[in-house]
């Protein structure tokens, strides 16, 4: 009896440790807040089909979470009821949640709301030093270039 007993009890730890192993390993997610201000430089464009094509390049700046500057190229398109949409691609230099490195972020977003306000979403698509590993995406709000509200949700992967 004290036999089964003490191998019941083993048995019990060996799962419940299975089961706990998962959280322990978990990643802590971060969430991020701040603002994501932007200029454009060596802005082209070229009219088609009722729509203005522009090209440029983007030069961030980041408060929040994120704190540090990016640069990148962007494309956007005026379509002929007023609204705008975009996409680019940005690398950003600065530090995350206390690791400085680099890490290039992809966004796409749209004007289409009745504010006018940009609305975009962006993800983190490779890094390097201390941002090797980060990982997430979010999404953005707010009158434009001036500064949106930037929204999401951030990880390091384990090494």
């Amino acid at each position: 009896m004290r036999m089964k007993i003490s191998t019941l009890f083993m048995t019990s730890v060996v799962i419940l440790s299975a089961l706990l192993i998962p959280t322990v390993l978990a990643e802590k997610h971060i969430v991020v807040s701040g603002t994501w201000a932007w200029s454009a430089s060596d802005m082209t464009s070229r009219p088609a089909g009722g729509n203005v094509h522009y090209s440029a390049t983007e030069h961030d700046v980041f408060s929040g979470t994120f704190t540090g500057t990016g640069e990148g190229p962007f494309k956007m398109t005026l379509h002929p009821n007023g609204f705008f949409t975009g996409s680019g691609k940005t690398v950003f230099t600065g530090s995350v949640d206390g690791h400085s490195g680099t890490c290039v972020i992809m966004w796409v977003g749209n004007t289409k709301n009745d504010m006018g306000y940009w609305w975009f979403k962006w993800i983190i698509i490779s890094g390097t030093d201390g941002l090797a590993n980060l990982r997430g995406s979010g999404y953005c709000w707010g009158p434009g270039p001036a500064g949106v509200d930037m929204f999401g949700k951030i990880h390091f992967d384990p090494s």
